[in-house]
């Protein structure tokens, strides 16, 4: 029988293995998001554009006659390039500078088609993808099929038509894995149809999209039916969900700015062992009852941790699922700080609550009521429980009812 005198100890004991545990996974998350793709030009080079001899006057003769392994390197003097190109090889398209070599799909098609592995697309400005398709996701500038260890980096792209029909994206994954979306900026006009900066559909698995800057979509980032992917240090402003999951599970999301979106800066719906970590989520929501900095909608076993989540107006995070661990966060100026609807044994700890309109609130069935608060900072020191009140729903009723944190903290995380 374990002495009543020593269970404090092993109690201790247990924590700090949590702890070791804890941070012994968000070093190893942070060396992994840190390798980068190894592209080492190689093979022939073909050249576009250029005043020598032997050159190209169009980009897809120079990738019809390479061949794996080679480069096709595209000079500015000639552009725009009027083109819809089709890779199917492994190549490198590489183009002299980003801001200077255009190429122009004219509306007809994609910019780029990817149809093989290990291709390598980088300094470009790509515009004009088709402005009419009724079916979903045929009005991309990048479009890559089925393939693996493809890498889209460097480059502009910029959807400034309106658009007449179906979902359109400016990169978008279909079954494809071990890619590399970087440090792009992805743009759109006004159109509010459906569109996603960057869309990850259709069974893509362990991708990395960093780095980018995505502006003015439906869904900055928007992923469906995939698992296993990391979003890591991306700038989401300007859309209407900053990031969407729609039925994903083990997908990371780490150290992105989301800030500006006009509904919820990260929308899980249907997305479960999710780790969402580290993320600056500022001055999301534009006051209508579902806005809020980040919201999780039919998902379960998501992980939360160490976002600075600001300014989001009304909520700033949404709980609609199970088994969530959400833990030191800052969040703060939000309507309401988080919202827990129809979840259950969700884990809210070591949060800063600041200057929320409320810090959290909750509508959940009779069934599914019991919800974890536990060590947050709320406005300011408190040694007595903090009450967080919310409602029952069930039978067409509404009762109130409160949760507790039974441990506030008494002084702000350091997060």
């Amino acid at each position: 029988m374990i002495n009543k005198n020593n269970v404090g100890k092993i109690v201790g004991v247990l924590f700090f293995c949590m702890i070791f545990i804890f941070y012994s996974v968000e070093a190893e998350l942070n060396n992994s998001f840190n390798k980068q793709p190894v592209a080492t030009l190689s093979g022939d080079v073909f050249y576009v554009g250029g005043s020598g001899s032997g050159n190209y006057t169009k980009i897809q003769d120079a990738v019809d006659n390479a061949s794996d392994g080679d480069t096709v390197f595209v000079f500015d003097k000639a552009s725009p390039y009027h083109e819809n190109i089709l890779i199917g090889k492994s190549i490198f398209l590489i183009g002299e500078d980003k801001n200077m070599v255009v190429i122009d799909a004219d509306f007809k098609g994609m910019a780029v088609t990817i149809t093989a592995d290990n291709v390598v697309v980088s300094g470009f400005t790509m515009i004009h993808p088709p402005a009419e398709h009724f079916n979903n996701w045929e009005s991309e500038l990048v479009n890559i099929v089925s393939v693996e260890n493809v890498t889209i980096k460097d480059n502009i792209m910029q959807q400034n038509q309106i658009y007449l029909g179906g979902n359109r994206g400016g990169v978008i994954l279909r079954n494809s894995s071990y890619c590399f979306i970087q440090n792009n900026t992805i743009s759109k006009g006004d159109d509010t149809r459906p569109s996603a900066g960057v869309a990850v559909i259709l069974g893509s698995t362990f991708n990395n999209v960093s780095g980018n800057e995505i502006y003015n979509y439906t869904g900055g980032v928007y992923i469906e039916s995939c698992s296993d992917n990391i979003f890591y240090m991306n700038y989401l402003h300007n859309n209407m969900n900053g990031l969407q999951i729609n039925l994903g599970y083990n997908n990371t999301i780490i150290s992105n700015i989301i800030n500006f979106n006009t509904d919820e800066g990260i929308r899980l719906d249907g997305g479960f062992n999710s780790v969402i970590f580290g993320n600056i989520i500022t001055d999301n929501g534009e006051g209508g009852d579902l806005d809020r900095g980040i919201g999780i909608i039919g998902g379960s076993d998501n992980f939360i941790s160490y976002n600075h989540i600001s300014n989001n107006d009304p909520s700033g995070i949404d709980i609609i699922s199970i088994n969530n661990i959400i833990t030191n966060n800052e969040i703060s100026h939000n309507n309401i700080g988080v919202y827990c609807d129809t979840g259950y044994n969700n884990h809210i700890t070591k949060n800063n609550f600041i200057f929320n309109k409320k810090n959290g609130y909750f509508e959940v069935g009779i069934l599914y009521s019991k919800n974890y608060w536990d060590k947050n900072y709320w406005n300011r020191p408190r040694s007595i429980p903090y009450p967080i009140f919310g409602k029952l729903v069930g039978f067409f009723n509404m009762f109130r009812w409160v949760n507790f944190d039974w441990h506030p903290a008494l002084k702000p995380y350091d997060i």
